[in-house]
């Protein structure tokens, strides 16, 4: 059975190496701020959608390409949260770049039921709501592997679960290993406007 681990422990995310393990979000402290300053930001009807690779060590690069209409402490902010997740990224899994992605979603960007072909993907919602999942066990495969099917691909009985706005979510895709095939995701269906970051680990070949 796979299981999810929820903390406020950054020293937790090495447990995405164990085998039951499919997600894990760890709260970050005094993200009230963000969330607030980030909902500001939205209501400006003020469109971003920007990515970037960078290397996990570089601290410039995102002061550098975020735009400067961006609230300066909220701007300070996510550079803040790029930098240090980049880093955390590259520590924890052994990567020497990330893509980055910061984007205002305004309808649901992914609004079916999915899998990422990535070893695994780490989502912040700054605001807005956060990401739903299904964990494995409860997933309805003949469902999901169905394209003409609509449903959603859920067990009786199973859970649609959400992660939380602010948290530092890892979630491990189709090619983390073998055993296990990937965290079947999609974006909220609220019609509420959100402001997203994820950052992707790229492995030189």
């Amino acid at each position: 059975m796979m299981k999810s681990l929820f903390s406020n422990q950054l020293s937790d995310f090495a447990d995405i190496y164990a085998d039951d393990i499919e997600i894990i979000g760890v709260d970050r402290p005094n993200f009230d701020l963000i969330e607030t300053l980030a909902s500001e930001f939205i209501e400006t009807k003020e469109d971003i959608k920007i990515q970037w690779i960078q290397a996990t060590n570089d601290v410039d690069s995102p002061n550098n390409i975020l735009p400067t209409s961006i609230n300066p402490n909220l701007r300070s902010m996510i550079t803040d949260q790029i930098s240090e997740s980049s880093e955390m990224l590259g520590e924890l899994v052994g990567c020497d770049q990330v893509g980055v992605r910061l984007a205002t979603l305004r309808s649901p960007m992914c609004p079916l039921f999915h899998i990422d072909q990535i070893p695994c993907r780490l989502l912040i919602t700054l605001c807005g709501e956060g990401t739903e999942w299904i964990s494995n066990q409860d997933v309805d495969w003949d469902i999901f592997f169905d394209t003409s099917n609509k449903n959603i691909p859920i067990k009786n009985r199973g859970n649609i679960n959400k992660i939380e706005t602010g948290q530092w979510s890892l979630l491990k895709g189709a090619v983390w290993n073998s055993k296990y095939q990937g965290l079947v995701h999609r974006s909220p269906h609220e019609e509420k406007p959100r402001l997203l970051l994820s950052l992707d680990p790229i492995f030189n070949q």
